[in-house]
């Protein structure tokens, strides 16, 4: 197997997919500043000082008060027809819209961080797609289903949702600030786990559970 070296074209290309926490340092202070900056724009929500577009102002009128202060991440589909879809990202919530006729928006889904699971991107000649996966409960913290005992979530159960035909670059912004959060509830959920695992078994209420009583002679 042929290594890749990080200084060739296709090396240079395949860090832009790593989460921030894993991107090589430049050797030179120039360069390494130069490559932070990218990094942080990459990995961030749009700062205040970023113009606001016309569809991030309609977006915002649906925002809930925590996050009316955030400026949002915003992908959307380029399609010809009348129905694209619209992927918003804050700090607390994706939102899954539909813009329909005359720019008209649909709030089609949302899910918290605590739901999502993972992120995939796909390259294409012209565009590229992503796919989102979501826990359909908001208080998994493990791919088992909290409603039923000893049940694992099944691949049916997750909730998918698929962008295509995206700009590229928007597409790789996206993807690298969602692989960010997907390492992060990763490790949190499985932090969360092994908490749980050590808490000792609730009892059923009234003190039922343990030893009967001794029988009387």
């Amino acid at each position: 197997m042929k290594l890749i070296d990080g200084k060739s074209k296709m090396g240079q290309k395949l860090e832009k997919w790593l989460p921030q926490h894993q991107r090589k340092s430049k050797q030179t202070e120039q360069q390494k500043k130069k490559f932070e900056e990218s990094n942080q724009k990459r990995n961030q929500l749009p700062s205040a000082h970023d113009p606001e577009t016309k569809l991030e102002g309609k977006i915002k009128k649906w925002f809930t008060a925590a996050e009316e202060g955030d400026r949002p991440l915003i992908i959307e589909e380029r399609v010809s027809g009348a129905h694209r879809q619209i992927l918003v990202i804050t700090y607390h919530r994706a939102i899954l819209f539909e813009a329909g006729f005359l720019g008209r928006l649909k709030d089609v889904s949302d899910k918290i961080w605590r739901q999502f699971v993972s992120v995939h991107l796909t390259e294409k000649i012209f565009s590229s797609s992503l796919r989102l996966r979501f826990f359909p409960y908001h208080d998994s913290i493990s791919y088992h289903n909290p409603y039923k005992e000893n049940s694992s979530v099944q691949e049916d159960d997750f909730k998918n949702w698929h962008l295509d035909r995206l700009n590229k670059e928007e597409a790789r912004r996206v993807y690298a600030f969602l692989k960010d959060k997907e390492l992060y509830w990763q490790e949190k959920r499985r932090q969360e786990n092994i908490v749980q695992r050590k808490m000792p078994p609730m009892r059923p209420p009234g003190g039922g559970g343990g030893a009967p009583p001794p029988k009387k002679d």
